[in-house]
């Protein structure tokens, strides 16, 4: 969803759990070596956008980063329709509220919802939905969410999509839909992130649904890195985000909404140069009619080893 960019924000630590920056406590940093490090660090409100491709800090002799290899887990989804057992009611099933709750049926968006996820992921690796009784915003409850990143037949498809990264400035890199996407229209030519499209390689038997763009899918990429020092990570997208860092929240932009950002300084973490950890991505494309992806970092994210 893009009708209505959100004002650049910066989220870290233990806010993933509650939107908010009124918690410190987080679980240790999980490493990829079986170490542990300090606490994450606190929330903090960004107050500006974040300078994409900004590393003049990095330290000198950094390695070039090895992007080759990064394979994506993209679901696709129904839409959802009311009575059919098929569709997830997550996707294109926007609340007849306002950003508050109040029943509004005129209001657009956007629908910011922090508190999908808690501020760790899960044993398995996946995010947990944080009211395991109740509902949220914009979700439906645990069992709805938890499709979400899991492979359930007749529910979603699931396509193993390659994440080709770009030289980005001053030693960054990343990607950016803008430069390597798919025009939203005829009338419109921005390129938008559209993986799963109708004649694409990775359209799926759900197809577009009668839209001009495949909307209701799901992102998940499992990488890690050698923490060096320096480094950091950058974002900007709809709809959900949630990014974990050593098992541990670090971004989280949950909602419907138009493109938000988000920027991770990986030194206020507590972690451990020399060491490897993983960086763990998850996102939703869940409502017409952008879909957006920008993100930039030093990291020099690898597959996750087998």
């Amino acid at each position: 969803m893009s009708i209505h960019p959100k004002p650049w924000l910066l989220v870290l630590g233990a806010s993933l759990a509650c939107g908010c920056a009124t918690s410190t406590e987080v679980s240790p940093p999980r490493r990829v070596d079986g170490g542990s490090g300090s606490a994450a660090a606190n929330a903090a409100d960004a107050g500006g956008a974040p300078d994409f491709g900004s590393v003049d800090d990095a330290p000198d002799g950094s390695p070039k980063p090895t992007t080759a290899g990064l394979v994506a887990v993209v679901r696709d989804f129904k839409l959802y329709r009311d009575g059919d057992s098929t569709t997830n009611p997550d996707f294109e099933n926007v609340p007849r509220t306002d950003q508050n709750g109040n029943p509004n049926s005129g209001y657009l968006g956007p629908w910011d919802d922090r508190g999908i996820v808690t501020a760790t992921l899960g044993a398995d690796g996946k995010p947990v939905y944080a009211s395991p009784s109740g509902v949220t915003l914009t979700t439906h409850g645990r069992a709805a969410f938890d499709e979400w990143f899991r492979d359930v037949p007749g529910k979603n498809v699931r396509v193993d999509f390659p994440i080709v990264l770009q030289p980005m400035s001053k030693g960054a890199y990343g990607y950016d839909s803008e430069a390597t996407g798919t025009p939203l229209s005829a009338s419109n030519p921005q390129k938008m992130f559209f993986p799963l499209d109708d004649g694409t390689p990775y359209a799926t038997m759900f197809g577009n649904q009668g839209k001009p763009h495949n909307y209701a899918f799901t992102v998940e990429l499992h990488t890690t890195f050698t923490y060096r020092g320096g480094e950091y990570f950058s974002f900007r997208g709809d709809d959900d985000i949630f990014v974990y860092i050593a098992g541990n929240g670090v971004i989280n932009l949950g909602g419907i909404h138009g493109p938000e950002a988000a920027e991770v300084q990986v030194d206020a973490l507590g972690l451990t140069q020399g060491h490897d950890y993983p960086l763990d991505f998850f996102s939703a494309e869940r409502h017409v009619e952008g879909s957006n992806v920008l993100f930039t970092t030093t990291l020099d994210l690898r597959p996750v080893p087998k």
